[in-house]
């Protein structure tokens, strides 16, 4: 394993291509890009169950996985990748949701809300 200090847009692509699964090990994030990155790249995802990565982005477990300890973001990621199906599951998720995250939706979605106030 090594770190590779401010990677190119090419590198992380490549790493991702032949990556299994995504393990996001950041508790509370606000939103994440780097896990909607690896749901466009068709990676199922692992995020910790706090946060927009799990609320919005893994939907609390329609698109993507969760995990509260450490012991069982292992068991979750063991079990992705060691199980076709679950993991054909998870990775076809990941890019339905990834497709959705687009501006027009996010646009909609935003004028959708500002109407209910007003």
């Amino acid at each position: 394993m090594y770190l590779v200090e401010n990677a190119s847009r090419a590198t992380i692509n490549e790493v991702m291509d032949r990556a299994r699964a995504f393990l996001h090990a950041t508790v509370n994030e606000h939103w994440g890009i780097a896990v909607a990155e690896a749901m466009a790249r068709g990676l199922p995802v692992v995020v910790h169950r706090s946060g927009g990565t799990w609320s919005d982005l893994a939907g609390e477990g329609t698109y993507g996985l969760g995990y509260s300890t450490a012991d069982e973001a292992c068991e979750v990621l063991v079990k992705v990748v060691t199980d076709p199906g679950r993991w054909s599951h998870y990775s076809t998720r990941s890019t339905e949701r990834a497709r959705e995250l687009t501006i027009e939706r996010f646009t909609r979605r935003f004028v959708e809300l500002l109407r209910k106030l007003g």
